[in-house]
C-alpha cells in the first residue's frame, strides 16, 4: 500500500512540475549610454528594478563620447538601445537603410533646464581674456564629435557676437575629458554637460557663462535610439523597455522638479557617473526630461536641416519616419498621467 501511495505521489509531483508555467529567462538588453546626468532615467530604472519588472536584464555599456559612436553597434544589434547626442552620423546610417529609430527623450534644453552650457576657463575670466561671446574668437573649444547638437548651440553663441564656427578651433573630446583639458590648458572653453558643469565650477576650473537654453531654447539635444534588431526580434520587450524608462523619467522629475526623493536619486547618480560628490548634484542645473518621454520633433527637423546645409548630410532625412513615439505614448497610457 505504501509503495502504491508513494508511486501516486511521485506521479502527481511530476505532473505538477510539467504543468507549471515555465518562467522565461529575462532578455539581455545591451544598452550604450554616457555616464552623465541626462542618462538619469536609465540609471533609476536599472537601480529600482523597473527593467527587471518587464522581464529585462539591462546591461549598460558606458560610452565616453556622443551617440555618434554608438551608431555602428546599434546597426548590427550589438547594442539594442543607445542614448546620446542627436547627430549627423545617425542620420547618415539611416540613409544607408539602417532603420534606427528615435523613441524617447534623453535631454531637452527647455527654459530653465540649461544642463548643457558654455563654460570658459577661470583664468581667462580672471585675466580679462574673456569678457563676452566676442572673446571666443581664436579660442580652442571642444565638442563630443563633429556634426552634433552641441555644435549647433555653439554656433548660436558665436552668432550673438557676429562670429562663426570658422573663428574658433574645434576639437573633439568626451564629456569626462573636457574638464581635464580645461584644467591643463588644452582647451579654452567648451559646451559641457551636467554634472561636469557644476563640477568644473566647484573645483575652480571654469566659469559657467551661459546655458544653452539662453541661445537655443527647447533644442532636442539627446534621445533614446532603438536598434532595428531589437524592434524586429523583440517587439514586446521593446515596449516594456520604454515603459520602465518612463517610470525612471517620472522619478527623476519628481526629484528635481518637485523635490520628492531627491537625495535618493542623487545617490543613484553618484553611483553611475564619474562625479561622486553629492554636493555637485545639489548645484546642477537640471536636465529637461519629458515625463512621458516625448521629443521635440520640430527641433530635430531644424537641426537636421543644419547638418544638411553644413555638409554633414548628403540629403535631408525624413525625420517623421525616424521618430517613433508609439512606445512612449503606450507607456504613458499604461502608467497614467504624471502630475507636475
Amino acid at each position: 500500500m505504501n509503495k502504491k501511495y508513494t508511486a501516486i505521489c511521485l506521479a502527481l509531483t511530476w505532473f505538477l512540475l510539467l504543468a507549471a508555467p515555465v518562467q522565461a529567462e529575462p532578455l539581455e538588453v545591451p544598452v550604450g549610454i554616457s555616464p552623465v546626468m541626462s542618462s538619469a532615467a536609465m540609471f533609476i530604472a536599472q537601480e529600482r528594478g523597473y527593467f527587471r519588472d518587464e522581464g529585462l536584464k539591462v546591461v549598460i555599456n558606458p560610452f565616453k563620447a556622443s551617440g555618434a559612436k554608438m551608431v555602428p553597434f546599434l546597426a548590427t544589434g550589438q547594442l539594442f538601445v543607445g542614448g546620446g547626442n542627436i547627430n549627423a552620423g545617425m542620420y547618415n546610417a539611416i540613409a544607408q537603410d539602417i532603420p534606427i529609430r528615435i523613441v524617447a527623450d534623453k535631454g531637452t534644453v527647455s527654459p530653465g533646464h540649461g544642463y548643457l552650457a558654455l563654460i570658459v576657463r577661470k583664468d581667462h575670466i580672471d585675466s580679462g581674456r574673456y569678457r563676452g561671446f566676442k572673446d571666443l574668437k581664436g579660442m580652442t573649444l571642444a565638442v563630443t564629435a563633429k556634426g552634433v547638437s552641441q555644435q549647433i548651440a555653439l554656433e548660436r553663441y558665436l552668432k550673438k557676437a557676429g562670429l562663426s564656427l570658422d573663428d574658433v578651433k574645434l576639437v573633439t573630446l568626451g564629456y569626462g575629458d573636457m574638464n581635464i583639458a580645461l584644467a591643463n590648458g588644452g582647451i579654452d572653453a567648451t559646451i559641457q554637460i551636467e554634472p561636469f558643469v557644476a563640477a568644473a565650477v566647484k573645483n575652480g576650473i571654469a566659469v559657467r557663462v551661459a546655458g544653452d537654453d539662453e541661445v537655443y531654447p527647447n533644442q532636442q539635444s539627446a534621445a533614446i535610439f532603438y536598434s532595428p534588431v531589437f524592434m524586429r526580434e523583440h517587439p514586446q520587450q521593446a515596449e516594456g523597455f520604454v515603459r520602465a524608462y518612463v517610470r525612471g523619467l517620472r522619478d527623476y522629475n519628481d526629484a528635481f522638479e518637485k523635490g520628492q526623493g531627491r537625495d535618493e536619486i542623487i545617490a543613484i547618480l553618484t553611483k553611475h557617473t564619474r562625479i561622486r560628490d553629492p554636493e555637485v548634484y545639489r548645484a546642477v542645473v537640471p536636465v529637461g526630461l519629458h515625463p512621458d518621454g516625448l521629443v521635440n520633433v520640430q527641433s530635430l527637423k531644424s537641426d537636421a536641416r543644419w547638418y544638411f546645409e553644413h555638409g554633414y548630410l548628403k540629403k535631408m532625412p525624413d525625420v517623421d519616419t525616424i521618430v517613433d513615439l508609439s512606445y512612449a505614448r503606450k507607456a504613458a497610457q499604461a502608467l497614467g498621467p504624471w502630475k507636475p
